[in-house]
């Protein structure tokens, strides 16, 4: 009886050969490296920004001492806060920007049949293939000529317009699928009961897609705190820079440089997506239970 016991197999699925069980270890493997390859340099970066030996550079050998010390450096001899600053009124700025835009060309393109309506989407898939570096040029005369008419227009509100209308194109995209998925019936039913397409828009479809817009909304808060590139070339001003711009300025000059105090705002440049994606954590999970079908 015990030897049956022990070979008695209740799986619904056949028994791993010898070559499945060798590709179950190999993607083991794989899965390990790769989040070895992850986790690594958070780890080098958490404990350098803490660690009161280094100076000017990492040094993966070495003892280690706590230390606040790269963050005082960072917070007192630098502009990081003003950084800090620039980055969140960017990142807010395009996050609702293209939100507002996005919410509506989603549900148009999804809702309505309109002359133009496929060659406009194509236009919108192939203006993904265009990098936002090849338009430095069209970028800086579009400032000119705007400056000159408003003197109020900054570099950093044409940051914002950039980043919000490089965003519109594949939101509008991705978010008219996730409401083509949508049943028009509700629609119809809210018709019936004396809607306005407004109304629709407002009350059955966004609640709907709150979870695809949360997406939406945390990927364009992000992009300004990844980009490095155009702000470093259209923002002049130290003191206008980005975070990204900003702290790599602590790692590009022998005399400015802090590796240390760099891995340290990294460190921090990190707490406002957390936190973000922390309070929009319910929205992605729960916002389709809680559209308009529940009212």
């Amino acid at each position: 009886m015990s030897k049956k016991k022990e070979n008695l197999y209740l799986s619904d699925k056949p028994p791993l050969s010898a070559g499945g069980k060798i590709l179950i270890g190999l993607s083991y493997l794989i899965l390990c490296a790769w989040a070895l390859a992850i986790i690594w340099p958070l780890a080098q970066m958490l404990l350098s920004s803490f660690n009161g030996l280094l100076t000017k550079n990492i040094s993966m050998g070495g003892g280690f001492t706590f230390s606040t010390k790269h963050f005082v450096y960072l917070f007192e001899k630098t502009l990081f806060l003003k950084w800090v600053k620039n980055t969140i009124i960017v990142a807010v700025s395009t996050a609702l920007l293209t939100l507002l835009i996005v919410s509506f060309t989603g549900y148009a393109y999804s809702r309505y049949r309109f002359s133009g309506r496929k060659a406009s989407l194509m236009g919108i898939m192939l203006v993904q293939a265009i990098p936002a570096f090849a338009g430095i040029t069209a970028f800086y005369t579009i400032h000119a000529i705007v400056s000159s008419i408003i003197p109020t227009f900054s570099r950093t509100t044409l940051l914002i317009l950039i980043y919000a209308g490089g965003a519109i194109a594949s939101n509008t995209f991705i978010l008219k699928g996730y409401i083509d998925g949508v049943s028009m019936e509700l629609d119809d039913a809210a018709r019936i009961d004396g809607c306005s397409n407004m109304q629709i828009y407002r009350l059955i479809i966004m609640p709907i897609a709150r979870p695809m817009v949360a997406i939406i909304g945390l990927m364009s808060f992000m992009a300004p705190f990844l980009d490095y590139m155009l702000p470093k070339i259209l923002l002049t001003n130290p003191e206008s820079y980005t975070l990204a711009t900003g702290l790599f300025t602590l790692i590009n000059d022998a005399r400015t440089m802090n590796q240390p105090a760099f891995a340290a705002g990294g460190l921090l440049s990190a707490l406002p997506i957390v936190i973000l994606f922390i309070a929009l954590q319910n929205q992605l999970v729960s916002g389709l239970a809680a559209g308009s079908v529940k009212g």
